[in-house]
């Protein structure tokens, strides 16, 4: 990952506070979309680009005041995604440096045992779509049956985790922090866009049977799992 290109990402950061004050979907703020973008693609695999583009923009409201409201409000969503995938590019900074090429098993990262004990046989074998798919429906699984033990009700898809982690006009089931101040629930709404991606890429390459032959996409994804489920571990109390 390049350390200039960091920087820069770094750098479109911090002109969201600029861009709050221009307008709403303005020219100013498509050229800066169109930057992110493109430094994501470089920097990201597929799972961060998709989460990205899936983060905004809203559709337009027929009252300006509205509207700009909704636009900040899109803004805010972005800096908490962009924010997390630097975040995890630190975490993974050290894993990313190895030559994952000369690497045969999952043993040599330490990613949760949930997600090895589902797709570790899979990725040995170089069955590297299924074992993806199997990690993600793991993912989707755990977080179904911590919202039924908690409230005794059963979702699916995107609907569980809107269900499970949603703060807008409602206390969410899971909450990551407590909800105290606009960045916090930021933070909130951008982990529930991760949850809510895994959905998104899980259904298309069930449904469209994607070919995934590269084993370095498999660790990503497998490592983008691994979080979701240690996340989820760490912060899914039992409120009853």
């Amino acid at each position: 990952m390049e350390i200039k290109q960091i920087k820069i990402l770094k750098e479109q950061i911090d002109e969201i506070e600029n861009l709050k004050s221009r307008v709403a979907y303005g020219p100013e703020f498509r050229i800066w979309e169109a930057a992110t973008l493109k430094l994501i693609k470089k920097l990201f695999d597929e799972p961060y680009v998709n989460l990205f583009k899936m983060s905004g923009p809203r559709k337009m409201a027929s009252n300006p005041r509205h509207q700009q409201q909704l636009y900040v409000k899109d803004l805010n969503e972005r800096k908490a995604l962009l924010e997390g995938f630097l975040s995890e590019a630190e975490r993974f900074k050290e894993t990313r440096e190895v030559d994952a090429s000369r690497l045969t098993a999952l043993e040599h990262y330490d990613f949760s045992p949930k997600i090895k004990e589902v797709s570790q046989k899979l990725y040995e074998d170089k069955h590297y779509a299924q074992a993806v798919e199997e990690a993600f429906k793991k993912v989707i699984k755990e977080v179904k049956a911590k919202v039924k033990s908690l409230t005794g009700k059963v979702y699916d898809g995107d609907s569980l985790m809107n269900q499970a982690f949603g703060c807008d006009n409602k206390d969410p089931i899971i909450k990551f922090n407590d909800l105290s101040s606009d960045e916090e629930k930021d933070e909130q709404r951008g982990l529930m866009f991760l949850y809510k991606g895994i959905v998104g890429i899980r259904n298309r390459k069930a449904h469209d049977n994607v070919l995934l032959d590269d084993r370095n996409r498999a660790i990503e994804y497998l490592a983008l799992a691994s979080l979701l489920i240690r996340l989820l571990e760490k912060y899914a109390e039992d409120r009853r």
